[in-house]
């Protein structure tokens, strides 16, 4: 059987959706060393990073759904990871017999997609699963998509410090939305007390490299700064707190119990950002900034959240309780259920 990955993930909108699918591949590869996998994207930076994990990977042409169509085999399981599941395009593949399509959406608001199968861990008061037409639905955190070492990282308990140590400040694979989370956040933390460490977490495409570089050679507080860390979950779970973006980097310090601060990047692209932190904030898992917070905000809540034990433990027993690390083998488990359908049939 061929498992054909089709994800978006650029400098614009993210890179999470490539690193939800490489999870995924990974685990696949895993358990069915056999399976033939592919990935297409119409993104360069995100086809760079596929390869460098091992997988072929071929950028898309105009007629898509042709492409796909040739590429399949007999047996062929389409996963697609877009932002906003375009529900015609899904149509348009899904009416070819040898191809089952698994999409995983983004989008806040369910809507229905032509889909054998739709996961969508972003809708969060919807039930779990869901019926509609020929789809099934998984919606909410319980399916999130995360690297298995985030399941195995979470069961050691998170201990809540007296004292904050150690800051996270991150933004995912990017810093996308013209306010960077980053260099406002260096601005915004200047005056934190030196026996507090300050850890940048710079992903593979973050565009702001020279101005990141002017700013830290004009402060005069020492910051940590590590690009696109090998080691990144040690870094996560070791860290006292943590202020980011509210794409999947909320969803994984959530799971490891890392009381944080969100500061959604929306832009027109991604303002289901927006949601996500309104959502973590309903229940409990996190301190929601709202887009484009001024730097005094950040400070003040940043020095707030470190003076407030109690709150702090809140929202890390909150955040494990809303992911719980398990949605790969979930998701994992879904697939294998296509699988043997097909086999079957």
């Amino acid at each position: 059987m061929k498992n054909i990955f089709r994800v978006d993930g650029s400098r614009e909108i993210g890179m999470g959706h490539i690193v939800r699918c490489l999870a995924l591949a990974d685990e696949l590869k895993d358990n069915k060393p056999l399976l033939e996998i592919l990935f297409l994207t119409k993104y360069e930076e995100g086809r760079e990073i596929i390869g460098k994990k091992g997988y072929e990977t071929i950028l898309t042409r105009d007629d898509e759904a042709s492409q796909i169509r040739t590429l399949a085999d007999k047996e062929t399981l389409l996963i697609t990871d877009f932002l906003d599941t375009d529900s015609a395009y899904i149509s348009q593949i899904k009416g070819t017999p040898n191809i089952k399509v698994l999409s995983i959406d983004n989008n806040t608001r369910l809507k229905r997609i032509d889909a054998d199968i739709l996961i969508n861990a972003s809708v969060f008061d919807e039930g779990e699963v869901k019926v509609i037409g020929l789809t099934k639905y998984y919606l909410g955190p319980k399916y999130v998509i995360l690297r298995k070492e985030f399941g195995l990282a979470r069961k050691e308990r998170k201990e809540i410090k007296d004292n904050v140590g150690t800051i996270l400040v991150m933004s995912g694979g990017a810093d996308f939305a013209g306010e960077s989370l980053i260099l406002n956040s260096i601005k915004a933390l200047e005056k934190i007390n030196e026996g507090v460490g300050i850890h940048l977490i710079i992903g593979p495409a973050f565009p702001y490299a020279n101005e990141l570089n002017e700013l830290l050679s004009k402060t005069t507080k020492h910051f940590d700064v590590s690009f696109n860390p090998p080691n990144l979950i040690e870094i996560m779970k070791n860290a006292d707190m943590a202020i980011t973006a509210a794409g999947i980097t909320l969803y994984e310090l959530a799971a490891l119990g890392i009381p944080s601060i969100a500061i959604p990047q929306v832009t027109p692209e991604t303002s289901h950002q927006q949601d996500i932190a309104n959502a973590f904030e309903k229940y409990g898992a996190c301190v929601n900034l709202g887009k484009f917070p001024s730097n005094e905000l950040i400070y003040e809540k940043t020095m707030s959240l470190m003076e407030d034990k109690s709150l702090r433990k809140q929202l890390s027993d909150n955040g494990k309780a809303l992911v719980d690390g398990n949605g790969l083998k979930r998701v994992l488990g879904i697939i294998f259920g296509v699988v043997k359908q097909q086999n079957e049939a």
